[in-house]
């Protein structure tokens, strides 16, 4: 079985070019910065699992752009599905290139099969407009159940917006995927390896019977969690995640973009096999003198390109988190 990595994004919440969200957050370059980040990991895939518009802003046409850049430095796929914020059913959703790398399609838009190498990648859209929950269709679940009917090479990952795993925030009680026992019945005997959401912006592992789960934190902005009872507060922070795959397992790690503190150490690597003396691998040793520097992320040979504003049209209510219209998120 062949090892695949994966940069996970999730909850990027692109505004029209020139508005910030919540006022203050450049969406766009923490997105792009995300995507430069993604190539010091050398991924196979890319998986953006929605929120890619904040609040239904027509921004596809430049996100489509954005991602197939990526898509084209990185040398690998960039796989985006739809959100609760997110209108998959417009043009600019379906355009060649959010579904270039696709090899079957299922009911409406954002129900796709992908392949890198012998991995499947097979995405959901869980939106169930209008409600605080995601959800998934009978006809969505039948759909999964033929596709998983037949194993891939090296197995399947799986993709949605809404996690079947609840947040550690009981403000955000029953914004998970509803009925998360009927996928866990289609999932039960497949090949599926881990599934992959997004949504609560903020990181949560767990299981969905055997299959390991990871709802990711977000590349927009991170939910507080020791905000008071009863409000929602958001945090400047941005994140990808790095999924690894192989045949010990799976693997999730959570890697901030915005600095995360100050450097209290930074010393020279010893690669070795086993340490000689437990303490001479302890990990909080002195720095040494001439400390090597933090190796900096691998950049783009040419910028990323700038979004094109495209005319905007209805868009899906939000009942999870505030609509950012440029005011302060709810304050204790």
């Amino acid at each position: 079985m062949n090892g695949y990595t994966l940069i996970h994004l999730t909850d990027t919440h692109l505004r029209p070019p020139g508005e910030l969200l919540f006022g203050a957050l450049d969406t766009w370059a923490r997105t792009a910065e995300a995507l430069r980040a993604a190539a010091r990991y050398r991924p196979d895939a890319v998986v953006v699992t929605g929120d890619i518009a904040d609040s239904g802003r027509d921004i596809y046409a430049g996100a489509a752009g954005l991602f197939a850049r990526a898509g084209r430095e990185l040398g690998c796929p960039v796989i985006v599905l739809p959100g609760n914020h997110d209108v998959p059913g417009t043009r600019a959703w379906t355009a060649e290139a959010f579904t270039g790398s696709r090899t079957d399609t299922g009911p409406g838009p954002g129900n796709e099969v992908h392949f890198v190498g012998g991995l499947r990648l097979v995405t959901l859209d869980s939106d169930d407009p209008g409600q605080p929950a995601g959800r998934l269709t009978g006809e969505q679940l039948h759909w999964l159940d033929a596709v998983l009917a037949e194993s891939a090479p090296d197995g399947t990952v799986l993709a949605l917006h809404h996690p079947p795993v609840d947040s550690l925030l009981p403000q955000l009680a029953g914004r998970g995927l509803a009925r998360p026992a009927e996928l866990a019945g289609v999932l039960a005997g497949s090949d599926v390896r881990a599934v992959l959401c997004g949504h609560y912006h903020h990181a949560v592992s767990g299981r969905l019977g055997t299959v390991p789960v990871w709802a990711g934190p977000a590349v927009s902005y991170g939910q507080d969690l020791f905000a008071p009872p009863q409000t929602v507060q958001g945090l400047d922070s941005s994140w990808l995640s790095v999924i690894r795959l192989d045949e010990g397992g799976f693997s999730a790690v959570p890697v901030p973009l915005r600095p995360a503190g100050t450097v209290v150490f930074s010393r020279a690597a010893v690669h070795h096999k086993a340490a000689a003396h437990p303490i001479a691998a302890h990990p909080i040793a002195a720095p040494l003198p001439g400390a090597v520097p933090a190796a900096d992320t691998t950049r783009f040979t040419r910028p990323l390109p700038e979004p094109a504003r495209a005319p905007g049209h209805p868009y899906r209510q939000q009942p999870l988190l505030p609509v950012s219209q440029g005011e302060p998120v709810a304050a204790p």
